[in-house]
């Protein structure tokens, strides 16, 4: 948000009616992105070495100390956009020749946990996202943290995010503004959190980022403060062997600015860098363009020297956007920040952009819509290396489909280094509005998307649906599942979540965990958050042809 601002083979054909096992009427033969030509990247003045750097203690202890100061100041702001208005790419007004018109044929996906989470208290929108580590999960919201057993049981929390930076001094330790962002690194199992820090005068900005010195986040974290000369909005963190790559709404100089930490230094708590770069972006619907890194599942890292794969919506509405960062840190002459590549993709239409995309989930009984963020894609670039060789990467955005909105989601594969359209579907099994969604991979290679769900005579809910690896191409086979119907409208803000997340339990590289928002009783800044996990028949047993972790 922005603040103040083949055994399983033979099971699949005989499982699945002849209705599903048929491809969308739109196809395409795979082919690799192609390079155009365009301004390139430049390096960003916001390169350089962390204002400030420390360990600190324990996050229990921080907890003890800290836990009752109230939370700082926090006022929500306007979406940044951008100055004056640009020109828009073309408006796709064509039917969706990808849409999933109909459920999946597989049952109901039983949940295994699902309990809630953090409660609101405030700030809109939560920013709901969660991380599984080897023996605890962590949520972050807009402005607080909890950590959780996998059974759901409270270790930590909640408690203000910016107690994690208590005596480390500035705006990290007395702003909490927000857009906060959890990850656990699979290679080195550790925790990466990050929030947005400014001044109220809005002259200064920071990101602030922890990286725990071990498995344990409740444990002590090197803690960091890298300067920004404009607010960096939205920030999203992806993890990646060279760096934790993260991208940014930077609406201030009319593009998208990527920025790569060095996560060899912040590991072991020394001193470290960030090489950040501007990158021209298309602009959609008076928003800059929004690049969302590459982030790494799975044990099993990416060949060595790959570039992290950064995507965006394309120029036009049938094309995808993306960008190739790799990081030298021995020297920095050497890091290329490459594209933009265009990816052909069958046409779409951005949610609600032929009207108001900010104004376009209805509720029940209201006439409060909700913003279907249909001008970024949505949060996470999932990345997975197989035991088999193949680079696969999923992600998803809204687009209108079947009279409401869905889901439009794709596999990327990467040949040659080079992103190929592998799968896209639009998952609008009927009318109503699916958006806010979150996709990601088991170690196998099933896919699980969850997301909200809303229209004019049902309140947001929370939804998830998936498909297993050898399953027919570009469907979700799976029966929609609810992980908790909401009971009640939002009023007084159109902000909804503005991201989620699906996340992969590495103790299994299994169970899924889904985290995302819903509502209790009418109200604003009153939500809920809820985090539920499934494991997907078959998970473990190399069925898949995704074949590792």
């Amino acid at each position: 948000m922005q603040v103040f601002r083949n055994l399983r083979s033979f099971i699949v054909a005989a499982a699945l009616s002849p209705a599903l096992a048929v491809f969308p009427a739109w196809s395409a033969t795979p082919a690799a992105g192609t390079t155009s030509r365009s301004a390139p990247a430049t390096r960003s003045p916001d390169s350089g070495a962390a204002v400030h750097h420390d360990t600190s203690p324990t996050l229990r202890s921080l907890w003890e100390s800290y836990g009752n100061l109230p939370t700082a100041p926090y006022t929500e702001r306007p979406r940044q956009k951008l100055r004056p208005l640009r020109s828009q790419p073309p408006h796709h007004l064509a039917p969706d020749p990808v849409v999933q018109n109909h459920q999946g044929t597989r049952p109901r996906i039983p949940l295994r946990n699902n309990f809630e989470g953090i409660p609101g208290e405030g700030p809109t929108p939560p920013d709901p996202n969660s991380s599984v580590g080897s023996r605890q999960i962590v949520e972050v919201v807009n402005t607080r943290l909890a950590v959780y057993s996998k059974t759901g049981d409270p270790v930590l929390g909640p408690l203000a995010t910016n107690i994690l930076w208590s005596g480390f001094g500035g705006l990290c330790q007395t702003t909490n503004s927000g857009d906060a962002v959890v990850r656990w690194d699979t290679l080195a199992r550790r925790w990466i959190i990050s929030q947005l820090a400014f001044n109220q005068a809005q002259t200064s900005f920071r990101l602030c980022v922890g990286v725990s010195s071990n498995e344990d986040a409740t444990g002590s974290y090197h803690r960091y403060d890298f300067r920004y000369r404009h607010l960096p909005d939205y920030p999203k963190v992806g993890v990646w062997p060279d760096a934790y790559y993260v991208g940014i709404n930077n609406a201030d100089q009319d593009v998208a600015e990527v920025c790569a930490w060095d996560r060899e230094r912040m590991l072991r708590g020394a001193s470290a860098q960030q090489q950040c770069y501007n990158v021209p972006t298309p602009p959609h619907n008076n928003f800059a363009g929004f690049l969302l890194p590459s982030d790494l599942d799975g044990r099993n890292a990416p060949p060595r020297d790959t570039p992290n794969t950064l995507v965006t919506m394309g120029a036009t509405d049938d094309t995808l956007q993306y960008w190739r960062f790799h990081v030298d840190w021995a020297n920095q002459g050497k890091t290329t920040v490459t594209g933009p590549g265009t990816l052909h993709v069958a046409p779409y239409t951005r949610a609600c952009e032929n009207t108001n995309p900010e104004r376009c989930v209805p509720q029940a009984n209201t006439t409060q819509t909700l913003d279907s963020l249909s001008y970024w894609p949505m949060y996470r670039l999932a990345y997975r290396n197989f035991r088999n060789g193949r680079q696969s990467l999923v992600f998803n955005h809204a687009v209108d489909a079947n009279g409401g909105v869905g889901t439009r989601w794709y596999e990327l594969q990467l040949r040659n280094g080079v992103p190929v359209v592998e799968q896209q579907s639009t998952y609008a099994p009927d009318a109503t509005y699916r958006w806010m969604g979150s996709v990601a991979q088991d170690g196998d290679g099933d896919m699980a998307l969850g997301y909200s769900r809303s229209s004019a005579v049902d309140f947001p809910s929370i939804r998830v649906t998936a498909r297993l690896a050898d399953d027919p191409e570009n469907l979700m086979t799976f029966q929609e599942t609810t992980v908790r119907n909401g009971a009640a409208f939002q009023s007084g803000s159109n902000r909804w979540g503005d991201y989620t997340s699906m996340a992969i339990d590495p103790s299994d590289d299994c169970t899924f965990w889904y985290t995302n928002q819903y509502q209790e009783t009418p109200g604003h800044g009153n939500w809920r958050t809820r985090l539920a996990s499934f494991r997907l028949p078959g998970c473990g047993h190399g069925h898949g042809h995704g074949h590792g972790h």
